[in-house]
């Protein structure tokens, strides 16, 4: 679109886009730019006028429940576009304002505002941003509150709340919010463990999952992550885990929770979710202690009957990182934690590639679930 169609329709528009204009004129401007942002062409060209983004934003406080609904849903549109999402983010206390409508039991657009701020923090530097606002306001919007809301699946009776579990799964990138979710006198990381199969919903699940991999990031805190205080490894092993037996060597050695499993258990059905619990057991271990504890639980086993299960090629260099490790014999004692081994600089770019086409394939599942789930889009 041309600088002219960007003034003619701001001339047309932008004023109307206002709680104090008529209620049939702002209505027809936020219809028009709600359709606009249905195209990725159509969100850029909103996301590069201020004087849409204020006016959208403003209409997210309009006392006309479909207008206010109207702007929600073009946000969440704009919000898909990376750049804009930066723009939106410098309104001064909009993140806060938003995950505190979203954490307010009786708010019934907390489904929008909830998934808007899901799609703001994807990128990682938005991430960086809210997360200093969330740890600045814990009277308003703590780590602990927005888990809390989450594991109550009746917390709020207006809304589902399931985006709850991707804006965690995003915060949670920045180590200071993995600190606030592990904090180990709290019960606040083990309140998210059975999410990990939450059936009802394939967002929550996957936010879930990917809250509890960002945490197996922080070496420091692997040992507590696999003790009985959380006994993270066998309910990230579940999931993977099909109905085979095993002689009775191979069940003894097993965590409790995976013996005996019935023979209509069904594994993860989900690809990339079954990507993401592989990728956490891996780095568990990535510390000599951590490889020897998730040796000796007999994980081998059932990675390696998940592997004659899986057919999703996808993940087939994840599931084989894994299974190398648990095959191979002790590293030299100076390659003993893998984080520190240097990696050259050609795999490096080779794996932030792959990272990349992993977030593209998951943004797309995560499109095509919302649609199942029936949330507002």
């Amino acid at each position: 679109m041309s600088e002219l169609d960007k003034e003619l329709l701001e001339k047309e528009f932008a004023e109307f886009l206002n709680p104090a204009a008529r209620g049939d004129l702002k209505g027809i401007a936020i219809e028009n730019l709600f359709s606009l942002s249905g195209s990725d062409k159509g969100r850029k060209f909103i996301g590069s006028s201020d004087k849409f983004l204020e006016g959208i934003i403003s209409l997210t406080e309009d006392t006309d429940d479909k207008i206010q609904r109207l702007a929600y849903n073009t946000l969440i549109n704009v919000a898909a576009v990376e750049e804009n999402c930066f723009k939106i983010l410098k309104f001064p206390n909009i993140a806060v304002t938003w995950l505190a409508y979203s954490l307010d039991p009786t708010f019934e657009l907390a489904d929008s505002t909830c998934e808007l701020m899901s799609n703001l923090t994807r990128p990682e530097m938005c991430a960086a941003n809210v997360a200093v606002q969330v740890l600045q306001h814990r009277d308003k919007v703590s780590v602990k509150k927005m888990v809390d809301a989450l594991c109550n699946v009746s917390y709020n009776s207006k809304a589902k709340l399931h985006y709850l579990s991707p804006i965690l799964q995003n915060l949670s990138q920045v180590s200071a919010i993995r600190r606030e979710i592990m904090v180990k006198d709290q019960y606040v990381i083990q309140k998210i463990l059975p999410f990990i199969e939450f059936k009802e919903s394939f967002i929550r699940r996957s936010g879930a999952v990917g809250i509890l991999k960002n945490c197996c990031f922080d070496t420091g805190y692997h040992e507590w992550l696999l003790s009985e205080k959380v006994d993270l490894l066998p309910r990230l092993l579940l999931p993977l885990a099909g109905p085979e037996e095993f002689d009775d060597d191979d069940m003894e050695r097993l965590p409790d929770d995976l013996q005996y499993l019935p023979p209509d258990k069904q594994r993860e059905p989900d690809p990339d979710i079954r990507k993401m619990l592989i990728e956490a057991v891996f780095k568990l271990c990535t510390t000599k202690a951590g490889r020897k504890f998730v040796k000796d639980k007999n994980t081998y086993v059932i990675m390696r009957e998940y592997h004659k299960w899986e057919t999703v090629t996808s993940n087939e260099t994840a599931m084989m990182n894994l299974i190398d490790i648990l095959i191979q014999d002790e590293p030299e004692k100076h390659l003993e934690n893998l984080d520190k081994v240097e990696i050259p600089e050609h795999l490096q770019e080779k794996f932030k590639k792959a990272d990349l086409e992993d977030l593209q394939m998951q943004q797309q599942q995560q499109d095509q679930q919302q649609q199942q789930e029936n949330l507002p889009k």
